[in-house]
């Protein structure tokens, strides 16, 4: 009879139950660290980049008195009244709503210079960084704005809008006047430099023309001098004429004088 082949029974390997938790518990713990590693990294480089508006003092003030609202420890007479934090709440607000209208005003701005190249990665991500905060802030406000009342949104988003749009334009109003008193102010100076420029004008033309005058006096009294020069020699040249011609009327006499002896003593 042939020999039965036996066949090797698999060794069967025991697991423990805590093998796959072990194994959850080290991948939960290493992307956990990954995470919180990458959002303090993240953290670190948005704090790093500068904001394109100033401190927001309207809300650092808000906070402050906040503090003191919500501190029990204080009595209630030095805590600030609820009609203070609304009305702190309420320029918190306006501040917030001009910015965020900057922002969308220059929008297209920012994004036609990126697609040209004309500003950085940062500059633009600083932009985007600056729009999720205004989001951000507009999101807080609209929360402490329901912890005073409820409904009270519906009602302090427009007289926030209005209170913006009535310092938007006195502010404008106000530049206009500042504008106004530079621009008096530089015809003044205009007006004073001009008036220089035409005295020491007047000046160089009484000048010029002083000397205009002397020049053509000096031409005067060089014509004069000319002519007399002039006079003395034709004064001068008739004589020598005069001579000379005397001179010659002495000279025939003496030749025809001669010429007669000459002819007496011919006859004789």
């Amino acid at each position: 009879m042939a020999e039965e082949t036996v066949t090797p029974e698999p060794e069967i390997v025991k697991i423990s139950v805590f093998t796959p938790l072990i194994y959850v518990g080290v991948v939960l713990s290493i992307f956990i660290t990954f995470s919180i590693i990458y959002r303090k990294r993240r953290l670190q480089s948005l704090t790093k980049v500068e904001p394109l508006f100033k401190e927001n003092y309207t809300a650092v003030l808000y906070q402050h008195l906040k503090d003191q609202y919500t501190n029990k420890d204080l009595p209630k007479d030095q805590r600030p009244h609820e009609k203070v934090m609304k009305a702190a709440l309420l320029r918190r607000a306006v501040e917030a709503i001009r910015r965020s209208m900057k922002l969308k005003e220059n929008e297209p701005v920012f994004n036609k210079l990126y697609q040209n190249g004309l500003i950085g990665d940062d500059i633009f991500k600083q932009y985007q960084i600056q729009i999720k905060f205004q989001e951000l802030e507009l999101k807080d406000i609209v929360t402490e704005c329901e912890t005073y009342k409820k409904g009270w949104v519906q009602t302090f988003f427009p007289l926030a809008q209005e209170i913006c749009f009535n310092e938007a334009l006195r502010r404008r109003l106000k530049a206009l006047d500042d504008r106004a008193e530079t621009f008096s102010k530089l015809w003044e100076t205009y007006a004073d430099e001009s008036e220089k420029s035409l005295e020491s004008a007047k000046k160089v033309e009484s000048k010029k023309t002083v000397e205009a005058v002397k020049a053509e006096e000096t031409k005067d009294k060089v014509a004069e001098i000319s002519e007399k020069v002039e006079d003395v020699k034709e004064e001068k040249e008739q004589e020598q004429e005069a001579d000379e011609k005397h001179q010659g009327g002495d000279n025939d006499s003496s030749k025809s004088k001669k010429k007669k002896k000459n002819n007496k003593a011919k006859k004789n």
